[in-house]
Parts: structure tokens; sequence; C-alpha cells
């Protein structure tokens, strides 16, 4: 049997093989269910709503994202004043996530005896850039 043969006829097979296992049903009657029925649903299937997470609140509250100056400007729901100082808030927490994970690698690299030497090139071609932006950022902090 040639090669495109052989490849023609496990093709065929695969396209004949059922994603549900042998056409067995789906476990929940629900499975694909509108957005709105969600939890109408969810409720039929013994399912309970969980509040949100502190994980979801925390990057929805983080306004600063992926919006432009203009409408970070022209957003109504904080004053001027509410939105710098949510902003200097959020900052700080970035920072000290940020600090707690150079605390934890320095100490992994001293108990480790890793050198600065066995950074990979790219690795140290970061450190600089990130050095670089951490004092341009202090300068403008200042200037705040």
């Amino acid at each position: 049997m040639s090669l495109s043969k052989l490849i023609e006829d496990k093709l065929k097979e695969l396209e004949e093989i059922s994603v549900t296992s042998g056409g067995e049903a789906y476990d929940s009657k629900y499975a694909f269910a509108d957005e709105e029925d969600e939890n109408d649903n969810a409720e039929k299937a013994g399912y309970k709503k969980v509040k949100e997470s502190k994980f979801k609140k925390l990057a929805s509250a983080s306004f600063l994202n992926e919006i432009s100056y203009k409408e970070y400007k022209k957003n109504p729901e904080l004053n001027s004043k509410q939105k710098v100082n949510k902003s200097i808030k959020e900052v700080a927490s970035k920072l000290y996530k940020i600090e707690r994970i150079i605390n934890q690698n320095i100490k992994l690299k001293t108990e480790e005896g890793i050198d600065n030497k066995q950074y990979w090139k790219s690795t140290r071609k970061n450190l600089y850039k990130i050095s670089e932006r951490m004092m341009r950022i202090g300068e403008k902090l200042r200037k705040f």
C-alpha cells in the first residue's frame, strides 16, 4: 500500500470518529445553553451561583488596562481626583507584587548559587531594559 493511500485511509477514518466517544450524549442537558439562560439552567442542574472571585474583581478594577487616555479622561464613573488617587494605589499594589517577585528570585539565586554569568543573553538584556525603565519611571514620579 502506498503512503498516500495509507494517509487517505487514515484521514477518512478520522473523519468518521465522533467527538462524543462513539455517539454518547453529553452529561449535561444544559451544556449548550444561551448566555441568558445560563444562570437559570445552572440552578436547574443543581448548581449555585458563586460570588465573583477576588482576582476577577481586581482585574476589572484595573481601569487603566487597555484604554486610551481620551477614554480614561472621559470616564464619568470617577472624578479626576479619584482617578489619580486610584491610579497611585494601583501602581503601589503592582510595585509590591514586582518587588515580591524580585525578592523571591534573589533569594532563589543566592540559595542555588546562580552566578550572573549563568543568565541567558536575553535575560541580561531584559534586566538592563527594566533597570533603564525603572529609572525613567522614578524621574516621572519625582516630577509628579
